[in-house]
């Protein structure tokens, strides 16, 4: 099984894994990290402290970022780089449809590759105009 964890600005993360649940039902495997007021330094010990936890538990965690480029992506890009050898992705420009794909899917034995590109699908197609 892989894990989800979904890290933005504020508490995004959780009120989207509570709309993701409402829809899919409860998921074991998704987790949450926000960047607060408390600051960057709080954000990267909670963030190191969530990934390495689930490291332990999971074979391979799938990170969904709200914003590319800003500190919750930046964070965990760094973490990334400096643990060159585990089996941590990062996707960015999260969005309801794409975590609610994600946690479907994420019960399929699938190749994660395949599977992130089939979300970023989901989430690009989930935006539309009337």
């Amino acid at each position: 099984m892989k894990a989800i964890l979904l890290v933005t600005h504020s508490t995004m993360c959780e009120g989207v894994k509570e709309s993701c649940e409402m829809i899919i039902g409860k998921k074991e495997n998704i987790y949450t990290c926000s960047l607060t007021e408390e600051g960057v330094d709080n954000f990267r010990v909670q963030l190191t402290e969530r990934i390495e936890t689930l490291e332990k538990e999971y074979k391979e965690i799938i990170i969904v970022t709200d914003i590319p480029n800003v500190t919750p992506y930046n964070e965990c890009y760094r973490y990334i780089l400096a643990h060159k050898d585990s089996n941590i992705y990062l996707v960015s420009g999260m969005n309801l449809a794409m975590v609610i794909e994600l946690g479907m899917l994420c019960a399929l034995d699938m190749e994660t590759q395949q599977l992130i590109n089939q979300i970023m699908d989901t989430g690009k197609i989930s935006i539309c105009s009337l």
